[in-house]
């Protein structure tokens, strides 16, 4: 009986709001287009010209995690460069980089 309900407990706390067993990953796509929109938004972002060619993670969904980075690669008036994003929360709120 007190098995059960242990095991009970572990699978509730594992899989909620994501918990051990859940992994929450970023859609690559949207990373692509929330990154572009930054570098380009001249109010809230960089103010970039020229945007082109976002490719983030090597294209591979990143997982969320409060802390955690990846990598982006973008051309910026014909010019290569990278952008460092962050992850501020688990929730999948990131922060972008000013263009290296």
């Amino acid at each position: 009986m007190i098995v059960v309900l242990v095991i009970g407990i572990v699978l509730v706390v594992g899989f909620w709001q994501p918990g051990f067993f859940v992994t929450t990953k970023l859609d690559v796509n949207k990373a692509n287009s929330g990154v572009q929109q930054i570098l380009t938004d001249e109010t809230n972002g960089y103010g970039a010209k020229n945007v082109k060619d976002v490719k983030c993670n090597n294209g591979v969904n990143p997982t969320v995690k409060k802390g955690a980075t990846f990598e982006c690669t973008v051309s910026i008036d014909g010019a290569s460069k990278h952008v460092t994003v962050t992850f501020q929360d688990n929730k999948g709120t990131y922060e972008v980089g000013r263009p290296q």
